[in-house]
């Protein structure tokens, strides 16, 4: 295990036994829109048609296992099934690109794949939504737009600014910063699970781990799929290691604090996948 995986477990635990930072889980939206920006920053598109046509492979591939994952769940139970498309709907993760320079392969195709899905799940998100689940009814979706729009327009535009005028910032920043946002996820999910929600069955909250774990295997598998032999694992990691961060935030804000559940467990499990990765992968 590497030492990123011993400081998410141990953040995690951190959050579940001392909850009370979930008085700041407002702070998600920025502390996300602060690892975007960092992303955008060294975001230099230049990678081949091939790479371009991946990266609308795999917002497809989300959209197809968002959808069938909450059709097949929502004859047994509607609130997984919400938390099932979540999931599926979750864009690249930031991280990606770093995970790809670890193991050698292209850092552009998953640069790629961050921006453009990211981009479009802040578009869609809100169309998507009040399809599927009642707690968004009373949110406008012009609200919803511009809420989830600003989280990556805002990021974009410094990202410009900042290179444009050649500013130096720490790298270790985006490290802390999704740390933070780790813990003010896991603090909010607690108080909720603990205090707002006691009655909630240890058997929904299994369920939902366990539906988080067969997605995960489900992306990274299908990604390798997508992206044959040439970009075998990069496709893998830009579908299957997502951006929990982005919808955790989504589900505080637009569903409840228990669907945030779903986003977090399939970080510990994508997790655990790259752990794998790093061991086995020759040095």
């Amino acid at each position: 295990m590497n030492q990123q995986s011993i400081y998410l477990f141990g953040i995690i635990i951190f959050g579940l036994l001392f909850n009370q930072g979930h008085v700041y889980s407002f702070l998600i939206k920025y502390i996300i829109m602060l690892m975007l920006f960092f992303i955008f920053l060294e975001a230099k598109l230049t990678g081949t048609k091939d790479i371009y046509q991946g990266s609308i492979y795999i917002f497809i591939a989300m959209l197809g296992i968002a959808f069938s994952a909450y059709y097949l769940i929502s004859f047994i139970n509607q609130d997984i099934a919400v938390i099932a498309f979540l999931i599926g709907m979750t864009p690249t993760a930031t991280s990606a690109p770093v995970m790809l320079k670890l193991l050698k392969k292209n850092v552009n195709y998953a640069i790629s794949s961050v921006v453009l899905t990211n981009c479009l799940v802040a578009i869609s998100i809100p169309f998507f939504l009040p399809l599927i689940t009642s707690t968004t009814t009373n949110i406008p979706i012009g609200n919803m737009l511009l809420s989830t729009l600003t989280v990556v327009i805002v990021p974009i535009l410094f990202a410009k600014i900042v290179n444009f005028k050649k500013i130096k910032i720490n790298p270790n920043i985006f490290f802390y910063s999704w740390l933070t946002a780790l813990y003010l996820a896991t603090a909010k999910a607690s108080h909720y699970i603990f205090t707002e929600s006691a009655a909630t069955p240890i058997i929904t909250i299994t369920a939902i781990a366990i539906v988080a774990m067969l997605l995960c295997i489900i992306n990274f598998y299908l990604g390798t799929l997508i992206g044959k032999k040439q970009y075998c694992r990069e496709t893998s990691q830009s579908l299957g290691q997502k951006n929990t961060m982005f919808m955790i935030w989504i589900a505080l804000t637009f569903v409840n604090p228990l669907a945030a559940l779903g986003p977090m467990f399939y970080l510990i499990f994508q997790n655990i996948y790259n752990s794998y990765l790093l061991k086995t992968s020759p040095s």
